[in-house]
């Protein structure tokens, strides 16, 4: 879903710009499972490599995951508000700058542009998420998110269980879930082994 998505537009070159702009900032490697936290309006978090969860503070969801460079704090220094946080998923290295410094950095590099195509792009994201999430069916969205999970398996190679991970990145009750995904291997449209998604048939528009 997002993964697919996010990845057809991502504004590579406005990414690599302002990370090489950034390279004079020290590097800080986080561990598995510990949190960047964006509730402090005057820094801002540059992720270098990794694998990065983006969390909702208000309830823990998980909105997206960034598996390649990117930014978390931008809102927070002009909003003074905090509604996500990140959970690093892998070893991840980070560059955390300060919001005054940043700003200048850009202006002297002649960067806004790039910047601003970066925030665009977030924006595009979580409007795709509302667009898969919001007043959709239960089945569109299991769909769309079983379509992710498949290329998270074919392309990155990651073991994923189906049920976990659409539970955690959807209010679907786990009854819902397992109901859908149930039928649709009764149907054969799917093979799911040991809560593993092994292959995807092929999956019908409407349930």
């Amino acid at each position: 879903m997002l993964s697919i998505y996010s990845k057809n537009i991502r504004p590579q070159k406005a990414m690599d710009a302002i990370v090489a702009a950034t390279a004079d900032f020290p590097d800080k490697t986080l561990k598995k499972w510990q949190k960047i936290i964006t509730a402090d309006a005057d820094y801002i978090h540059i992720v270098i490599s990794g694998e990065v969860e983006i969390r909702r503070v208000s309830d823990e969801l998980s909105m997206f995951t960034m598996r390649s460079q990117g930014f978390l704090g931008v809102s927070s220094i002009y909003n003074n508000a905090a509604y996500m946080y990140g959970l690093a998923r892998t070893t991840t290295v980070i560059r955390t700058i300060k919001k005054t410094d940043f700003e200048r950095l850009i202006g002297e590099k002649n960067l806004w542009a790039e910047f601003t195509q970066v925030l665009v792009w977030y924006i595009s994201i979580l409007s795709k998420r509302d667009d898969v999430l919001v007043a959709r069916s239960a089945y569109s969205v299991v769909r769309e998110f079983l379509i992710e999970i498949n290329e998270l398996i074919v392309l990155h190679k990651r073991e994923v269980n189906v049920y976990d991970y659409i539970q955690e990145y959807t209010n679907l009750a786990r009854s819902t879930i397992i109901k859908i995904l149930s039928d649709l291997k009764k149907g054969q449209y799917i093979v799911v082994e040991k809560g593993k998604l092994i292959t995807i048939n092929s999956l019908p528009e409407r349930y």
